[in-house]
């Protein structure tokens, strides 16, 4: 699998994104929209459309809104790192998406 497509960033609360839940049928949650001078915007590092992945080592794939949100709530770091996947939904929630096993080991290794 290409890690191209895979992104980590350290973002301090509050982090200014707005998060959006993908269709039902896939699950999970991508960054809407990115808040003028907040620090996802100051780190140049995530974009709107981007689907969250991680939550520093938790894996929050296919999650419901609150779920995934929760994630990121309950953080007690002083950073939150977001794991994300940069494309579409389709793509990572599809036949050619990454298996569980390789985001469980690549979560892992953003993570050590």
């Amino acid at each position: 699998m290409d890690t191209a497509n895979y992104i980590s960033a350290a973002i301090t609360k509050p982090m200014g994104i707005i998060f959006e839940e993908n269709d039902p049928d896939v699950g999970g949650i991508f960054l809407l929209s990115l808040s003028e001078g907040g620090a996802a915007e100051a780190s140049d590092m995530l974009k709107p459309g981007d689907q969250l992945i991680a939550v520093n080592d938790q894996k929050v794939v296919g999650l419901t809104f609150d779920e995934a949100l929760g994630a990121i709530v309950s953080a007690e770091t002083k950073d939150t790192r977001l794991t994300i996947f940069r494309g579409p939904s389709s793509q990572l929630y599809g036949p050619t998406g990454a298996s569980k096993a390789w985001l469980d080991e690549f979560i892992a290794k953003e993570n050590s």
